[in-house]
């Protein structure tokens, strides 16, 4: 059935010969990941980073990130941790 359909749609060869298609590489490559926003270990949001992005870039994310800075609420940063491009944890004193 299949090889009928290959035939109709005007394919040659038949399925079985035709070959699988080569790969682009330019295609294979990633520009940008996705960003995990954490709030004492809790995610908060995600955003899409470079896959080159800097700490100071992570960081200006989690600073214009709404839903991060509700979750801040007022109290007092202790410590950031930041692993680019994929994460930014920020702990605050409880």
């Amino acid at each position: 059935m299949a090889e009928e359909m290959w035939e109709i749609l005007g394919h040659k060869p038949g399925v079985a010969l035709a070959g699988l298609p080569e790969a682009d590489p330019s295609l294979l490559v990633q520009t940008t990941v996705t960003a995990v926003l954490q709030v004492d270990g809790k995610l908060r949001d995600t955003v899409e980073v470079s896959v080159d992005a800097t700490e100071a870039d992570l960081q200006a994310a989690a600073d214009a990130s709404a839903t991060v800075q509700r979750a801040i609420d007022g109290r007092e940063v202790a410590k950031v941790i930041i692993r680019t491009p994929k994460l930014i944890n920020i702990v605050t004193k409880q």
